[in-house]
């Protein structure tokens, strides 16, 4: 009887060091600790971009970035048809108004310089291919040099230069992006134009700000900091097995707990 009682508190003890070692062992065989680790980094460092007033100001952002979109996107290029629709116009209110299409265009630059000029720079990427020539046109006229001519721009009219150099830029990049080349919607659909990397923006990176907002503020606010919970489940494993294995050892050598004993009685 005293073997089994032994035998079983062994087991017993057994089973509990089995747990405690599978709970130190699972924990970095899933590497929680580096897991952990790295969504506490994403907490800390995420949280300013899940700011309530810096993700609605992303959304009032981005909302001004696709008016400048739709804006510029007619025009920027002669892909975007706006250059072809220049002509249509002239010659609807010429139609419209029985004069010549120079007469037109004649009244317009009168009445509406600011426009007819715009209209007449249509598609911009004309005016870009124009630069490079009026650079070389000024340094001829100037006897400077091209860098002499630029130089001067920039330090005589400074947001004139700033448009002149930035252009070229714009337009060339209007229907490739630069460093788009692997850039894909979070749909799979790919990203290439600026048009397209403004909806990627306004539908895809601030929708999922604004979605998971509140999750990320529950998550990083609840104490305590997830990067704990690795280290405390090795310790608590540990704590198992040493306790385990101590009740084990002690088994061994404590003598059982007897219910009953039995009584000698006297006969006489």
């Amino acid at each position: 009887m005293r073997r089994f009682l032994q035998n079983t508190a062994v087991m017993s003890w057994v089973v509990v060091v089995i747990v405690g070692l599978f709970v130190a062992v699972l924990v970095p065989s899933l590497h929680l600790p580096s897991r952990l680790s790295g969504g506490q980094s994403v907490l800390d460092k995420g949280a300013p971009a899940f700011d309530d007033t810096r993700v609605a100001g992303d959304r009032a952002g981005i909302t001004m970035v696709s008016a400048i979109v739709d804006l510029a996107d007619p025009i920027a290029t002669a892909k975007g048809g706006g250059a072809d629709e220049v002509p249509k116009l002239v010659a609807f209110v010429s139609e419209q108004t029985g004069l010549s299409r120079p007469a037109v265009l004649a009244a317009l630059q009168k009445n509406f310089p600011h426009t007819t000029s715009l209209l007449q720079a249509v598609p911009l990427e004309a005016v870009s291919a124009e630069l490079p020539r009026l650079v070389t046109f000024l340094a001829d006229n100037l006897h400077l040099t091209k860098d002499q001519v630029v130089a001067a721009l920039n330090k005589n009219f400074p947001h004139l230069a700033q448009s002149i150099d930035v252009l070229p830029t714009v337009t060339g990049g209007w229907n490739h992006v630069a460093g788009t080349d692997q850039l894909t919607r979070f749909d799979g659909s790919r990203v290439r134009t600026v048009p397209q990397v403004r909806d990627y923006f306004a539908k895809d990176v601030v929708p999922v700000l604004e979605r998971e907002q509140s999750n990320f503020h529950r998550l990083d606010t609840t104490p305590p900091p997830v990067d704990v919970f690795a280290p405390l489940l090795i310790l608590v494993g540990v704590l198992v097995i040493a306790y385990g294995g101590a009740m084990i050892a002690l088994a061994h050598y404590r003598e059982p707990a007897v219910a009953f004993r039995p009584v000698a009685v006297s006969s006489g």
